[in-house]
C-alpha cells in the first residue's frame, strides 16, 4: 500500500523497546511497544456506508463539521471529489468534482451561520498549490485559487491541510519543490511551506517557506495565537516549527529520537499540549510498522514517545500498523489508521478478526498520558478496509476508509459510539436516574420498569448482564466500569460510567 514510505527506512533502527537518555534538550523519555490486551471488532457502529457514486479514488481526509455532518475528500485520477454525508443516518447529501486537481485536505469554515468547506491539494501537471472554498449547503464552488511559485522543473508543490485561525484567516501547510506528485504521503527534496489566505476571496496574504525541513504535514494554533507545524527531513528527526500570524518563524527544533517516525498528523489540546502522530518502522520480514504518539510542549520538548502494535494477535514481524490521523479531546487522544499484512509469504486466520491479509481500520483511544483506554478494529463487508482519517463526534467518532467493498477503492464511512465516554458529560447529570455513583455495592435505577443492564470494563469487555432495575457490583474490584441500560420496548440505550469504590 505505501511503498513510498520505504525511502526513509534505509538507515533507521529497530523499534521494539528503546530507552532514550538525555539529549540536547535535557529530557528523558521511554518509547516502548505497547500491545492492547483486547480489541473489539465491529462493535458500537451507529451506521456505516460505502459510497459508489462516481469514480473511485483514494480517501485522504475527512471532517465532522459543527452541525454533526461529515465531508470527505478523495482523489480519482486527475480529479478531487468531495462527499457531504448526513451525520445522523449516513445518507449522501451532495457530491462535487473538481477536475485537474489532486485533493489532499478538507476542513470546515463557519461564516454567517453557514458551514462551508475548505479543500486543498495540488492542481495541474506541474502540481501547483491549490485551495478552494465550497458552499456547504450545495457543494458549489465559492472560489478556486492556484498559488504559483517558481521551483523549477520536475518539482511539485501542494497544500496538505488547512485550519482556520482565531483571526478568521485560512492557514495551509504543505510543501514546495517536492520530488513526487499525486500523493498525500511524505515527499522529500523540497521545503516546508505555510500559506495564509483570505477566506472571502482566496487571495494569498503571505507564504512562509522553511528550507530547514521538507514538508509541513499539519499545523495547529495554541491559545496565545502562535502556530506550530510538524515536518520532517529524509532520514532525520521530525521537526516542530513555531511561527506567528505574520508568517515569521520563531524557531525550528528537531525532536530527538524520532528519525524512525513517518509523520502524519498534529493536534493540540485546550491546555496547549501538542500530540504528534505517525508510525514507526519495526524490525521484521514484512516491513512492519507501529502507531507512534508523541506528546510535546510548546517549546518543542518531548514528554514521551509511545509505540502501539497490532491489535489482532498476528505475528508482529509481518503486521503493518499505519497511523494517519490524531485527534484530541478534553481527556483523551484518538489514533486513527489501518492494520494489515502485505507479505506474500505470510497468511493467518483468526477466530475473531479477518485474516491477516485483509486490511482493517484500527482506532486506538488513550488518555493524555498515552495509556490505552480502548482499542477497536473495523472492517466493511469482510474486505480490505484501511482507515485513512478520523474525526470526533459528540459521543464518539467517524472514520473515513479506503475499502474494496465493491471491487475498487471505494469511500467507506462509519459512525461509531465510544462507550468509554461518559454519557453524563454530554447529556448532563444522570445520577438522579442511576444512583449511587460512586458506589460500593448496589446500583439503582430510579424507575419501576425493568431494563437490560450490561456491565463492561473500560475496554468494552462484557463482565455480566441482567434484567431488572437494580444490580449488585459488590463482587467487582474497585475500578471504573461502563454500564449500558437498554429499554427493549423502544430500543433506547443509555451508557454511563460508574465508579466502584
Amino acid at each position: 500500500r505505501k511503498s513510498k514510505f520505504l525511502k526513509k527506512l534505509k538507515n533507521i533502527f529497530t523499534i521494539k523497546t528503546y530507552i532514550y537518555l538525555t539529549f540536547i534538550f535535557n529530557f528523558s523519555f521511554v518509547a516502548s511497544q505497547i500491545v492492547p490486551s483486547n480489541s473489539s471488532y465491529n462493535e458500537n457502529i451507529i451506521w456505516q456506508n460505502v459510497y459508489t457514486d462516481g469514480n473511485a479514488g483514494k480517501v485522504n481526509r475527512g471532517v465532522v463539521d459543527s452541525q454533526g455532518n461529515a465531508a470527505v475528500i478523495f482523489m480519482p485520477d486527475n480529479e478531487s471529489r468531495i462527499h457531504k454525508i448526513n451525520g445522523n443516518n449516513g445518507e449522501l447529501i451532495w457530491s462535487t468534482t473538481i477536475e485537474n486537481t489532486v485533493g489532499f485536505g478538507i476542513s470546515e469554515i463557519n461564516d454567517n451561520n453557514r458551514v462551508d468547506y475548505i479543500v486543498c491539494g495540488g492542481i495541474g501537471s506541474s502540481q501547483e498549490r491549490w485551495i478552494a472554498r465550497l458552499n456547504g449547503e450545495n457543494g458549489s464552488i465559492v472560489w478556486n485559487r492556484t498559488y504559483n511559485i517558481n521551483q523549477g522543473n520536475n518539482m511539485f508543490d501542494g497544500v496538505r491541510t488547512t485550519i482556520v485561525g482565531s483571526d478568521g484567516y485560512i492557514y495551509g501547510s504543505g510543501f514546495v519543490g517536492g520530488d513526487e506528485s499525486n500523493t498525500i504521503f511524505v515527499v522529500y527534496g523540497g521545503s516546508a511551506m505555510v500559506i495564509k489566505v483570505n477566506p472571502d476571496n482566496g487571495n494569498e496574504v503571505w507564504t512562509h517557506i522553511n528550507d530547514q525541513t521538507e514538508y509541513a504535514m499539519s499545523m495547529v494554533e495554541s491559545s496565545n495565537g502562535s502556530f506550530f507545524y510538524g515536518s520532517t527531513n529524509y532520514d532525520e528527526n521530525l521537526t516542530l516549527t513555531k511561527i506567528n500570524s505574520n508568517g515569521t518563524e520563531t524557531w525550528t527544533r528537531q525532536l530527538a529520537g524520532t528519525d524512525s517516525v513517518i509523520p502524519a498528523d498534529l493536534d493540540i489540546t485546550n491546555e496547549d499540549i501538542i500530540f504528534y502522530g505517525g508510525h514507526s518502522y519495526r524490525d521484521g520480514n514484512g516491513e512492519p510498522f507501529d502507531y507512534t504518539s508523541i506528546r510535546i510542549d510548546l517549546e518543542g520538548n518531548i514528554d514521551w514517545i509511545k509505540n502501539y502494535a497490532s491489535p489482532r494477535g498476528y505475528n508482529l514481524e509481518y503486521i503493518r500498523n499505519e497511523l494517519y490521523g490524531i485527534k484530541t479531546i478534553e481527556n483523551g487522544v484518538y489514533l486513527f489508521g489501518g492494520t494489515g499484512d502485505e507479505d506474500e509469504s505470510y497468511s493467518e486466520d483468526s477466530s475473531v478478526y479477518e485474516s491477516s491479509d485483509v486490511w482493517n481500520g484500527w482506532v486506538l483511544f488513550t488518555d493524555l498520558n498515552g495509556n490505552i483506554i480502548r482499542s477497536d478494529v473495523f472492517c466493511h463487508n469482510n474486505v480490505n478496509t484501511a482507515t485513512e482519517y478520523g474525526d470526533i463526534t459528540e459521543d464518539g467518532y467517524m472514520i473515513f476508509n479506503d475499502t474494496d467493498a465493491f471491487g475498487d477503492t471505494e469511500v467507506g464511512v462509519m459512525k461509531i459510539l465510544n462507550p468509554s465516554l461518559s454519557k453524563s458529560d454530554i447529556l448532563g447529570d444522570h445520577n438522579t436516574f442511576l444512583y449511587p455513583n460512586p458506589t460500593s455495592s448496589y446500583i439503582n435505577l430510579d424507575v419501576n420498569k425493568n431494563y437490560q443492564i450490561v456491565v463492561c470494563d473500560m475496554l468494552g469487555n462484557k463482565i455480566f448482564s441482567q434484567f431488572g432495575n437494580k444490580i449488585n457490583i459488590e463482587h467487582l474490584p474497585s475500578a471504573t466500569y461502563i454500564v449500558s441500560i437498554t429499554d427493549k420496548d423502544n430500543d433506547e440505550k443509555l451508557i454511563y460510567k460508574v465508579i466502584k469504590n
